[in-house]
C-alpha cells in the first residue's frame, strides 16, 4: 500500500465520522414510531434493522443517538471500495463482519447468526452491496428465520439532500435540514417457514419498506426516481 493511500485511510475515516456527527447535530430530528422498537427490544433483547441501501450514510449516527452503546454488528461489503467507510463506521463501535448475506450460509452470514444469538442488535441492507436497487435478496429473511428475531424497517428523508449517481441513487444528507427518521412496524419469519413463505415474507418486507418511507415523509413511490437536486423528494 502507497504511502498516500494509508494517509488517506487514517485521515479520511475520521473527516467522515466528524462530517457526519456534525450533519446529524445540525438537523431539526423528529423520530417516528419508536414503540415498535421498544416492544421487540421487550421481548427479543435486539432487533435486525432493514433499509435501502441509499439510506445507509445516517444510520450509525441515529442508532448511537437513540440506543447509545448498545451492541451492534453490521454487515459491510468487502470490496477495497468500501474501506473508507468501514473505517468511518468503526468508530461508531459497531461489530464489523466483512461479506454478503446469502441464503446459503456463507462465512459472513454465519457470523451475523452467531451475533444476533448474543443479543447483539444488526443493521443489513437488503438490497445491497450491488442491488437491484429497492430488491430484498434472500438472506435479510433467513436471519430472521433462524435466529427468530423480528425485522425492523428503517427510512428517513431530509428537507436538505443530494442523490449521487450510483447504481443505489445514494442520498448524501446536508446540514440544517429537517429530519425525520421512521420505524415500520416488525417483519417476523417462522423458523419452519418454507420456501415460498420466506418469498412472501421478502415481498411483506419490501411493501413494509415502502411504507415506512411514506411514514417519514416522502410523498411518491420509490420506483419514481427523480433528478439530483437540494430539497427534491428523494425517491
Amino acid at each position: 500500500m502507497k504511502l498516500t493511500e494509508r494517509l488517506l485511510l487514517s485521515v479520511l475515516p475520521w473527516v467522515g465520522y466528524l462530517l457526519l456527527k456534525f450533519v446529524g447535530a445540525t438537523q431539526r430530528t423528529r423520530v417516528v414510531n419508536l414503540r415498535a422498537v421498544h416492544i421487540v427490544f421487550a421481548k427479543h433483547g435486539c432487533a435486525i434493522f432493514a433499509f435501502w441501501h441509499n439510506r445507509l450514510m445516517m444510520i450509525p449516527y441515529i442508532y448511537r443517538r437513540l440506543f447509545g452503546m448498545k451492541d451492534i454488528v453490521a454487515l459491510i461489503s468487502s470490496s477495497r471500495d468500501g474501506e473508507y467507510f468501514v473505517r468511518a463506521l468503526k468508530l461508531f463501535r459497531p461489530y464489523i463482519v466483512r461479506g454478503s448475506s446469502t441464503r446459503g450460509g456463507s462465512e459472513a452470514f454465519k457470523a451475523l447468526v452467531r451475533r444476533i444469538r448474543q443479543s447483539m442488535d444488526c443493521i443489513i441492507t437488503p438490497d445491497g452491496p450491488q442491488g437491484p436497487r429497492y430488491s430484498i435478496q434472500p438472506g435479510t429473511i433467513a436471519l430472521a428465520r433462524l435466529t427468530g428475531i423480528p425485522i425492523i424497517p428503517v427510512s428517513y428523508r431530509s428537507s436538505r439532500y443530494r442523490i449521487l449517481k450510483t447504481w443505489d441513487g445514494f442520498i448524501l444528507t446536508l446540514p440544517f435540514g429537517k429530519m425525520t427518521y421512521a420505524f415500520g412496524e416488525p417483519v417476523s419469519c417462522p423458523k419452519d417457514a418454507s420456501d415460498s413463505q420466506m418469498d412472501s415474507l421478502a415481498e411483506t418486507l419490501r411493501q413494509s419498506l415502502l411504507a415506512t418511507s411514506r411514514l417519514a415523509g416522502e410523498s411518491r413511490p420509490l420506483e419514481v426516481e427523480q433528478e439530483q437536486g437540494e430539497g427534491r423528494v428523494p425517491v
